[in-house]
């Protein structure tokens, strides 16, 4: 195999690639790229047994075809050291000489038949989505996904396809986030999976300049397409709950604020806060909300924020840096908190076809 490419375009894909294979990978095949190269150019391909993506680049001459594993760690770091503009691969014996301007690389190769088979991506199944949209409803609610990933469906985001919506849903257990957009459902999906956060964050990087991404959902994975690249994410197992039954039933106060008053007096009362007391406590005036915070040996906080209530009075208490996550990924002007009592699930509003509900935590006594 001979062929030259450009060093930038070759390493960014590279760099893209390597965020799916990785140096603690469970099998040492899977710290590999596979690089096939053919007359029109390459395709990198990489995998976790979890997430696969397929990475098409544009070679600047091909002088010879192949295929052979290359260590994408040492791959990148020699393509992101060298300076020139070009680079040149010569395969033999699978070993890879690598030339770039006044460096040479020999880096030994491994069998590509020992490669995990990673699927191609089926158009005949699969729907468009606007570009932008795709990538607002993973922004709006990837961060609210648990970070454990023994928590099985609440460390994915459920992707629901139905009628003309499509949503995204994600939850740790403690807040909720559901963003939902139109779309034309020529083929009339109906689907409901919970895709894994690193098919997720994949699926983002990939994005380019093209309006459009092609989606296709099968029984265990689902396929993303775009541009040069196309990704598939294993579906997660487990039972996502119904984001609809944790909607607030009934009503006791909302108010009103401003969104970035709001943000700023939540991260100034939660500066008196520790990991052990990750807590404020929300008082509501006619016209204001008083947050106070209270830590053993450090001190406590008070905050006034002005704001237009309506309901009778309550007190509640929440971990600040959900509520505080949820305005952050939020684009408007106002938002209401709507409380129902104090030891039951809030809502944030504000943002069209956004949804966001935290759970309080118990008031402390004092």
């Amino acid at each position: 195999m001979r062929f030259s490419a450009t060093r930038q375009r070759l390493l960014d894909a590279v760099q893209v690639v390597s965020s799916v294979a990785g140096p603690k990978a469970v099998r040492p095949v899977l710290q590999n790229l596979r690089l096939m190269v053919d007359n029109n150019g390459a395709t990198l391909l990489a995998t976790d047994l979890e997430v696969a993506i397929r990475y098409r680049v544009e070679l600047t001459g091909v002088e010879e075809v192949g295929d052979i594993l290359l260590p994408v760690a040492r791959l990148a770091s020699i393509l992101r050291e060298c300076a020139a503009d070009v680079v040149r691969f010569e395969v033999e014996d699978r070993t890879a000489r690598i030339t770039c301007g006044k460096a040479s690389f020999r880096v030994h190769g491994e069998n590509p038949e020992e490669f995990p088979v990673i699927p191609a991506f089926d158009e005949e199944r699969a729907f468009s989505l606007p570009r932008d949209t795709f990538k607002l409803l993973i922004a709006r609610t990837l961060f609210a996904c648990a970070k454990e990933k023994t928590r099985f469906a609440f460390h994915g985001v459920r992707f629901e396809v139905s009628g003309d919506e499509v949503r995204m849903v994600a939850t740790d257990g403690k807040r909720l986030a559901m963003k939902s957009a139109g779309f034309e459902n020529a083929l009339e999906v109906k689907q409901a999976p919970i895709v894994l956060q690193k098919g997720l964050m994949t699926f983002e990087r990939i994005l380019g300049s093209d309006p459009t991404v092609r989606v296709c959902i099968e029984d265990k994975q689902v396929m993303v397409k775009s541009g040069c690249a196309e990704v598939s994410s294993r579906v997660a197992e487990g039972v996502f709950p119904e984001w609809r039954n944790v909607l607030p039933k009934t009503k006791q106060l909302t108010a009103t604020f401003k969104r970035l008053d709001l943000l700023t007096a939540l991260r100034q009362a939660a500066v008196l806060t520790t990991e052990e007391s990750r807590s404020v406590r929300l008082k509501f005036e006619d016209d204001r909300m008083v947050i106070t915070s209270r830590a053993a040996d450090i001190g406590d906080s008070r905050v006034e924020i002005e704001c237009v209530v309506e309901g009778t009075g309550i007190e509640v208490a929440f971990n600040p840096d959900y509520i505080v996550e949820g305005l952050r990924n939020m684009e408007c002007e106002a938002v209401k908190l709507v409380i129902s009592g104090a030891e039951t699930p809030a809502l944030v509003e504000g943002e069209e076809n956004f949804v966001y509900i935290v759970m309080p935590v118990t008031l402390r006594a004092g």
